[in-house]
């Protein structure tokens, strides 16, 4: 974990760049476990909770959001259950972004 100072932008975007990876509102086991971040408590000293945060509004819609629908994705799968490594983020490569478009979209439609 990294010691520096961080502006309150610097911060707010390696925060959506870690969201960005994971596809989801990093926790502190997210943030802590990358050595290219700086601890879970700085980014709580500068936002408070994320999920009250003002400033982090948007993301955390955008990623719950995401998350939101990575599950019902996992459930709508047409993989086998038993080969499945059950992280998403894999099970998206082998579809086109086309085919993924069409899908959130469509999802966003019936939800």
């Amino acid at each position: 974990m990294r010691k520096e100072k961080y502006s309150e932008e610097e911060l707010y975007q390696l925060l959506w760049q870690k969201a960005e990876e994971i596809e989801k509102v990093p926790g502190a086991r997210e943030i802590n476990s990358d050595p290219f971040l700086p601890d879970y408590e700085v980014f709580t000293d500068c936002f408070g909770n994320f999920r009250k945060s003002k400033r982090l509004q948007k993301l955390v819609e955008k990623f719950t959001d995401l998350r939101r629908k990575n599950r019902c994705f996992c459930i709508d799968c047409p993989q086998d259950e038993n080969r499945c490594k059950k992280d998403v983020r894999i099970c998206k490569t082998k579809f086109t972004n086309n085919e993924l478009r069409l899908y959130f979209i469509i999802f966003d439609q019936i939800c």
